[in-house]
């Protein structure tokens, strides 16, 4: 049964927190944990998580703010379960962090951690609803609200993180789907298949694959082929739902064609990159970039990044297998941020471009700014569609072009593509004209026609906006490669300690929340330090007028005093000296 926790609201009078002293326990507040708690911890809205638990009359759930906490914690910290747990026994500011105020008090044990992932997981599943996403957005938004962000100019990046998988050769990957297919068998069906698989049975994969001589694996290959085929082919139906069963299906067709009564192999340049990389972690894939092969998935991170902005604030993060193209990334993020914050323009890097993401940007005018632009390049040799000035500048169908040379023509639209007619009497007299220019001077016309089509508008406009940029003096969009990173720290070479997209999309998410509280203290600390030294330079001026005064004051009750006697020495005139004037 789900029930909200609020109990942290009220602190206990005697409690481990209130018997420190109360300069520690200003130093426990004012620390990364007073900051996480009030600004992450007090913002989740544990409602949504309710789907999880019974609405029947029963125990009642542990805190959901505290289990959810917990999960960025890890994930920030880079701690394994048993670390996790340890800090909430026994470190102070990880227990003040999630609202436990005194050491003496346990909620939960670890295998509840373990049955709240499963149910989020399967959540996930059935639904498609990530609810830790939900619940990072939510605070994210809250805090962008408390400190007044603003989310009209974004920027993006992706990175590859590696999943927590065996580096597997393709020999060593099919042996081991043949001993996961023996495991499931049943033990009539091992009995029949004893002889078939007795040589992939012998020790693990990897040690197979050890006595097999390099450049010889092409016979074992063919060994292997053949007796899958022959496995997926005779195997009962009552396997169909098999994880190993669809394995074995899966690894065949990736692996292998079958020609009637023939298998033959494939050769390596012809498996997808999509194909299985690992049996622990179906969704893994493959991809090769820079000369350097990936195995995992990609992650693309959002954050703010206007120049007004205090600080800046991770405000989406996405996962997905790393070969899923960055342009689909930022076309599936786009129409979320408009929803969620005020997006008018998103700085990338040239991966981003792309069909899906000019469409994304156009539907929701946005505005996509690019440090660069993936493709062939213009050679020079011919006036470039992006050197003549577009009106208007931003989208839509152009209403007028002005080539290089000052020449404006105002643009219609023809049945298959757009045109603009320029006069061809000035056309004749420019120094680019004929093999550099790109209009066609025609046949006895009064006009040089230009040609296009709203996709070359569209680039054109890109290569302007990217021009712009690199031009700038502030460029907005390479501080997210030291965001990409703040996120991949925790976790050593990039690579997860876990499987699956779920599971990686849930350390993620955690280590982005970490990344925006740990901001947030940095911020908060900066603000106290010149709040502090505000307050000790007025202190100071205070102090040095109130000794001004006072020091005024006793050199007149000095000099009253003194002013008589002083006179009346001054007066006799035998000495010759002059009337003493007032002091």
């Amino acid at each position: 049964m789900f029930r909200p926790n609020n109990r942290h609201l009220q602190m206990p009078i005697i409690s481990s927190i209130s018997q420190l002293p109360e300069a520690y326990r200003e130093r426990l507040d004012t620390s990364w944990a007073g900051t996480f708690y009030r600004e992450f911890f007090m913002r989740i809205d544990e409602a949504p998580f309710a789907v999880l638990f019974s609405d029947k009359a029963s125990r009642p759930n542990t805190a959901i703010n505290r289990l959810v906490s917990l999960e960025y914690l890890k994930a920030g910290h880079g701690w394994s379960d048993e670390e996790m747990f340890d800090a909430l026994r026994f470190n102070l500011q990880v227990r003040y962090s999630v609202g436990l105020w005194d050491l003496g008090v346990d909620d939960f044990e670890l295998r509840t951690v373990y049955n709240f992932r499963r149910r989020l997981t399967q959540h996930m599943q059935e639904t498609g609803q990530n609810l830790l996403d939900q619940a990072f957005e939510h605070v994210t938004d809250a805090q962008i609200a408390a400190f007044g962000l603003r989310t009209d100019k974004q920027r993006m990046d992706s990175t590859f993180v590696a999943s927590n998988i065996r580096e597997m050769s393709r020999l060593q990957l099919l042996v081991e789907v043949l001993q996961r297919v023996h495991r499931m068998l049943h033990p009539a069906e091992q009995d029949r298949y004893a002889a078939a698989l007795a040589p992939y049975l012998q020790g693990s994969a990897g040690q197979y694959v050890y006595h097999v001589k390099t450049g010889t694996t092409a016979p074992h290959l063919q060994a292997i082929g053949e007796l899958m085929q022959q496995l997926v082919a005779e195997l009962p139906p009552a396997y169909a739902q098999e994880a190993a069963y669809q394995l074995l299906v899966r690894v065949f067709g990736e692996h292998f064609v079958a020609q009637a009564a023939r298998v033959s192999v494939k050769p390596g340049q012809e498996i997808s990159a999509a194909s299985l990389q690992s049996p622990d972690d179906p969704e893994a894939t493959c991809r090769t970039k820079a000369g350097e092969t990936y195995k995992g998935y990609v992650a693309n991170v959002t954050e703010t990044c206007h120049p007004e902005n205090p600080l800046q604030l991770i405000v989406k993060v996405q996962t997905a297998s790393n070969i899923t193209d960055d342009g689909d990334l930022f076309a599936e993020a786009v129409p979320a941020l408009v929803a969620r914050t005020d997006l008018q323009e998103v700085h990338t890097d040239g991966g981003y471009n792309g069909q899906a993401a000019d469409a994304a940007a156009a539907a929701h005018a946005v505005l996509h700014i690019q440090s660069a632009i993936r493709g062939a390049q213009p050679s020079g040799a011919r006036v470039a569609l992006a050197e003549f000035a577009i009106a208007p500048v931003d989208r839509g169908t152009p209403d007028t072009l002005t080539c290089p040379q000052g020449q404006t023509a105002p643009v219609n639209a023809s049945r298959k593509h757009l045109k603009a007619a320029f006069d061809i009497n000035r056309c004749r007299d420019c120094p680019l004209f004929g093999a550099r220019c790109p209009v066609d001077p025609g046949q006895h016309r009064q006009h040089a026609i230009l040609r296009f089509s709203q996709h070359q508008i569209d680039v054109a406009r890109r290569r302007q906006r990217c021009a712009a940029e690199r031009a700038s003096e502030h460029h907005l969009r390479p501080a997210i490669e030291a965001t990409v990173r703040s996120v991949k720290h925790p976790f050593p070479g990039g690579k997860l300690p876990v499987r699956g997209r779920i599971r990686m999309s849930m350390l993620l998410i955690g280590s982005c929340a970490m990344t925006n509280v740990r901001r947030i203290h940095r911020y908060l600390l900066r603000e106290r330090c010149s709040n502090d030294a505000n307050h000790i330079e007025n202190t100071g001026a205070q102090t040095k007028h109130a000794l001004l005064l006072r020091f005024r004051r006793i050199f007149q009750a000095v000099t009253d005093r003194l002013r008589p006697a002083l006179c009346v020495y001054l007066q006799p005139a035998a000495r010759g000296l002059p009337a003493c004037s007032p002091l």
